[in-house]
């Protein structure tokens, strides 16, 4: 059977390497929402020029995502504009992906229920981690305490939509430790003939 497992989660929990871990394990094509929405910067690059001004534009006429990342993510209305634009055409090129293959797909996407990536997905697992190993992560992205502060806020409605997952895993062992967790998901599910072993209430992984 062919399965579309969303994998959502805050910034830093370790999203990247579960979804890759449970890309070998399913043996499944591997969406980035990420690189699609960096993809959107250049494909709707007029339409964004349109709303946030030129001054957004580097020496070679691209965005630049530094500036306009200053721009939304001081002002949750600019952000929203933003996401207006782009999560429709991660939305259409995720989905144009599905309609194309059988095979087995992870779409790794932070905002997975904002851009409504979830009605896409037969599975969907959240991705949790400690604070502290949050923080220290995205510090060594550059982030300072008030960038991260800020960004962790905005992604408030994930956390909410945690509730919705099928499966929520707790990050915080070591890689080795994620590997035996991504073998158990892996045996909840029947890939012969498609049937949930076990799927009337959440199961946590830590």
């Amino acid at each position: 059977m062919k399965y579309v497992i969303g994998i959502s989660g805050i910034a830093a929990t370790g999203k990247t390497t579960i979804s890759k871990l449970l890309c070998d394990e399913f043996n499944a094509i591997f969406i980035s929402a990420d690189e699609i929405g960096h993809k959107a910067l250049v494909e709707k690059k007029k339409e964004i020029v349109e709303v946030f001004g030129s001054s957004i534009l580097d020496e070679s006429g691209n965005i630049n995502r530094s500036a306009l990342g200053k721009i939304v993510f001081r002002d949750e209305e600019s952000l929203k504009k933003l996401e207006a634009i782009s999560h429709k055409y991660i939305f259409d090129e995720i989905e144009s992906v599905i309609k194309k293959t059988d095979e087995t797909i992870i779409i790794e996407a932070a905002l997975l229920y904002r851009i409504k990536l979830d009605t896409l997905c037969n599975i969907k697992i959240y991705v949790e981690s400690k604070k502290k190993y949050v923080i220290e992560r995205l510090k060594k992205r550059g982030l300072n305490e008030i960038e991260i502060k800020k960004l962790i806020k905005l992604q408030r409605d994930v956390k909410i939509n945690k509730s919705g997952a099928d499966i929520v895993v707790k990050n915080v062992k070591s890689y080795e430790e994620l590997l035996i967790i991504v073998k158990r998901i892996g045996q909840q599910y029947d890939r012969k003939n498609g049937l949930v072993k076990r799927r009337k209430k959440q199961i946590v992984f830590k």
